[in-house]
């Protein structure tokens, strides 16, 4: 039944008046004020300009600020690039999918360094199969003077709220001397290579609320990977990647991120020592930086080898990176070079059936109320030290501060160790199955053949 309301007469037209009248000015204002500022509800907004399937396959630049949608009933699979400010891209969950595997980025953020990008947002994208499916970029980088690196920035590019899978290189990598990003919300799997790559000299990164799980396994088969040296051919197993990579960049803060099951550890922290110098010198640049005060806190770190490496490139062989950065020992079949990560802060983890929770190799970290639980009673929680520095140059690892951690690893009543020498460390507070912990002697992990090389073996 319909219901039907009578229309209204003079008299409430007239009653209507006089009750408006009585209503403070301002009191109105306000009411509008708040209409019009409504969160999701701006005034003047112009619709979004969609990027429609006739474009689907072909590349799509956006060169001009405004707010762009993609349609979800197609799919995309050329890459977009973006190099204005004030863009919004909503992907409404359309698919990126580069099918053919022949294209570099998926979304790829970029302008020249003499070009401050500000206010990017690109959300609610699913974006497959690229070489990077995210990647934030400065064209021109690797000419930029030192002491000149920053003097354009962006800030506040946002990548939020998307799924990236499958990419044969890095799920995201923001690229040298690049600063202002946000990554949100994001879930990361099946990359060949690292989940999020923070590249040497970018900073202020915000890495938050992400999903990164089940990377790093491209190089990583049963079988090993050929190769040939001197008509000889041999195979290599690989160690994969890890979840996270802070390569050179500073400042960066990761927090509230669930990290597991990547190929080789969760969060790596090391400075780039020059790689391919002679090798590929075109694409050779001088990393300036350490991977220096960043901030890794309130994470869930599970099901890893290793969960957050200070200087892990420390003790490593790097013979077959050609390296330009000096070396501190060296011999026919290795090449060791230091290693850079200094006073960063890992505090308020969660790390869970991880074989070596935190690993510190290099000076002036802090290590604070970490929680560890793990059932295998080898699983260790903190360990400090790191072998050939200390051995070849006497440079024990100085200047960690480890306290208020807390382990619950079954049959392990002493988790925290330091090997090869350590100076100045402050260790207080910390626990071991509910009781008052040490610091003991610990047993140096497997170093590998080769950084990410764990054995060499006859072709097949």
């Amino acid at each position: 039944m319909t219901r039907r309301f009578p229309c209204p007469d003079a008299d409430f037209w007239s009653r209507a008046r006089r009750a408006a009248a009585t209503v403070p000015a301002f009191a109105v204002a306000l009411a509008l004020g708040a209409l019009a500022l409504a969160p999701g509800r701006p005034a003047h907004a112009a619709p979004a300009t969609v990027i429609g399937c006739d474009q689907a396959n072909a590349a799509i630049r956006i060169t001009a600020p405004g707010d762009y949608a993609l349609d979800p009933s197609c799919t995309y699979t050329a890459g977009i690039t973006i190099s204005a400010s004030d863009v919004e891209l909503d992907c409404r969950r359309a698919v990126i999918d580069d099918v053919e595997r022949n294209d570099g980025r998926g979304i790829h953020v970029t302008a020249p360094t003499d070009v401050a990008l500000r206010n990017v947002r690109v959300h609610r994208c699913d974006i497959r199969n690229f070489l990077n499916n995210v990647r934030v970029s400065r064209d021109g980088f690797k000419e930029l003077a030192e002491g000149h690196e920053y003097d354009v920035e962006y800030e506040n590019v946002v990548i939020e709220d998307s799924r990236l899978t499958d990419s044969r290189g890095s799920g995201v990598f923001v690229n040298g001397y690049v600063t202002g990003v946000t990554l949100r919300n994001l879930d990361i799997s099946g990359a060949g290579s690292v989940g999020i790559y923070l590249e040497a000299g970018s900073k202020g990164t915000l890495v938050e609320r992400n999903r990164v799980h089940r990377n790093g396994y491209g190089d990583v088969t049963p079988e090993g990977i050929p190769f040939v040296v001197g008509g000889v051919e041999l195979r290599y197993l690989s160690t994969g990647r890890e979840g996270i990579a802070i390569d050179g960049a500073r400042d960066n803060v990761v927090r509230n991120n669930r990290i597991e099951g990547n190929s080789y550890g969760g969060i790596f922290l090391y400075k780039n020592c020059g790689e391919y110098f002679t090798q590929q010198p075109n694409q050779w640049w001088t990393r300036r930086y350490g991977a220096d005060g960043n901030l890794i806190e309130k994470n869930r770190i599970a099901g890893e080898y290793t969960g957050v490496w200070i200087g892990s490139r420390m003790a490593e062989n790097l013979l077959f990176m050609d390296c330009s950065d000096p070396a501190y020992a060296s011999g026919p079949v290795a090449r060791l070079h230091l290693d850079y990560a200094k006073q960063n802060v890992v505090q308020r983890n969660v790390f869970t059936d991880v074989d070596y929770g935190i690993r510190v190799e290099d000076d002036g970290n802090t290590i604070a109320s970490n929680r560890f639980r793990s059932g295998d009673a080898t699983d260790q929680a903190i360990l400090v030290g790191t072998a050939h520095r200390t051995s070849v140059l006497g440079l024990p690892v100085n200047g960690t501060t480890i306290t208020g951690n807390a382990s619950q690893i079954r049959d392990n009543p002493a988790p925290f160790g330091w090997i090869h020498g350590h100076e100045s460390t402050t260790f207080e507070r910390n626990r071991a199955r509910g009781r008052l912990a040490t610091l003991v002697p610990g047993v140096q992990p497997t170093i590998n053949f080769h950084l990410f090389v764990k054995q060499i073996l006859p072709g097949s």
